[in-house]
């Protein structure tokens, strides 16, 4: 994980269509099955809800008790390319919503920076896998051998 900085990524969510919405509100209200909620006399920060974890199926409700996942954490992304990208390119994956779930902070703190061949969701494994795919393959990001492999075997055994 060498030189490795968050900030290198950029500086928190980013607000790019200047809406005081930044891309974690953002991700909030298009992964919500209900109108959100937001903070009296803010449109920009969410309080409320209704999100399904794609990991565990468990509703919630309150957005505080949300993490924005990183499907391809951005310490594993640097170690597998992401290093030589220009800062540019760097901001831009942090805060695709591609790359973006809401999930539990349990789990996605105790994802870290692993890869699915280190870490998998309690439910919801297939699809995970696919779509972490599908991010690697958008970006570029060069898989080691093993991993490749990896990949490719558990997707054959979800068809």
């Amino acid at each position: 994980m060498r030189n490795y900085s968050r900030s290198a990524f950029g500086h928190g969510w980013d607000d790019s269509d200047g809406d005081c919405q930044d891309s974690r509100a953002e991700a909030l209200i298009s992964a919500s099955s209900t109108p959100v909620r937001f903070a009296t006399g803010d449109r920009c920060r969410v309080v409320t809800g209704r999100w399904i974890s794609p990991f565990t199926g468990k509703v919630i409700q309150n957005a505080a008790e949300v993490d924005i996942d990183h499907l391809v954490p951005l310490n594993w992304a640097w170690d597998h390319g992401a290093s030589s990208w220009p800062r540019q390119k760097r901001e831009k994956f942090a805060n695709d919503p591609v790359n973006l779930i809401p999930v539990e902070a349990s789990l996605n703190r105790s994802k870290g920076a692993r890869g699915p061949k280190n870490w998998l969701p309690p439910s919801g494994k297939c699809a995970y896998v696919a779509r972490f795919y599908r991010v690697t393959k958008t970006y570029q990001l060069q898989l080691s051998a093993a991993e490749a492999m990896w990949i490719r075997d558990f997707l054959q055994q979800c068809r």
